[in-house]
């Protein structure tokens, strides 16, 4: 989602989501953490090479599975999954491009059930890594994730996710990308209030309630620029340098978040 400060700071249009909501919601979550399990797995095994063939193993998966591809068609996107390599930051449209030793490549993908959504994203090396720092950026990313997860209180501002996601990528000394970043799920719309910096300060944003449905979105770059641009086909961004994206849906409960898009519980 692009940044944006007006629903960093207002509460006006975030939904508080019920019961029935979240029941809908984690089973579209283990859809989608199966979904990415699976596009690893094809990875790590060197089993599929095209993007787009990559795409339909997942489309086909999530449809199996009682699901619906979230993004296909949404705003007139056409795939089932973001697929971005190497440069690519997010929104990548899956194509006929073969994977060589050493890409990375970032899955984000969501999938609905009766309006609930999950939406998720891991980022992949295929084959052996063309350098340690590239292993390192790609674990650093979703080390970030794990840490701005682990900030979220009822009660604390939404920055806290943010300064934690930034504070990561500056101990490794890798860039941060601010101008996307996570944001709020609402019935049928996978980017809906508020937006979630993954650059702030601890006392900036909205005060996190219960019932809150957030996905938490780091994204890294290799160098020190964090410039982005949408490429010609209206959708692709892409940086200066290597980057990596990990995605987690979230739930916010009174006394506990849960991780609706958790591979680990599989």
């Amino acid at each position: 989602m692009r940044a944006s400060s007006a629903v960093f700071n207002s509460n006006e249009l975030i939904k508080i989501k019920d019961q029935e909501w979240l029941n809908r919601q984690r089973i579209a979550g283990k859809i989608a953490a199966l979904t990415l399990t699976l596009l690893e797995k094809q990875v790590r095994e060197k089993t599929t090479h095209s993007l787009i063939e990559l795409n339909k193993i997942a489309e086909d998966f999530i449809h199996a599975a009682g699901g619906i591809p979230t993004f296909k068609g949404y705003r007139g996107f056409p795939a089932g999954c973001c697929i971005s390599v190497n440069r690519q930051l997010v929104h990548g449209i899956p194509t006929d491009y073969k994977l060589f030793d050493g890409d990375l490549i970032s899955f984000d993908l969501g999938v609905t059930i009766d309006g609930a959504i999950a939406d998720t994203a891991i980022t992949c090396i295929y084959g052996d890594p063309k350098s340690p720092q590239h292993l390192k950026l790609v674990r650093a990313t979703e080390e970030s994730l794990m840490k701005g997860i682990a900030t979220i209180k009822v009660g604390e501002r939404l920055g806290v996710i943010g300064n934690a996601i930034s504070r990561c990528a500056k101990g490794y000394g890798f860039s941060v990308v601010s101008s996307y970043g996570g944001h709020g799920l609402d019935y049928d719309t996978p980017h809906a209030s508020p937006f979630v910096s993954n650059k702030a300060n601890p006392d900036e944003g909205v005060r996190i309630r219960a019932g809150m449905t957030l996905a938490i979105e780091p994204l890294f770059v290799l160098g020190p620029s964090n410039r982005t641009r949408v490429m010609d086909d209206g959708w692709t961004v892409v940086c200066d340098d290597l980057c990596s994206h990990f995605e987690h849906t979230v739930f916010v409960h009174e006394d506990r978040i849960e991780v609706i898009t958790d591979r680990s519980v599989l």
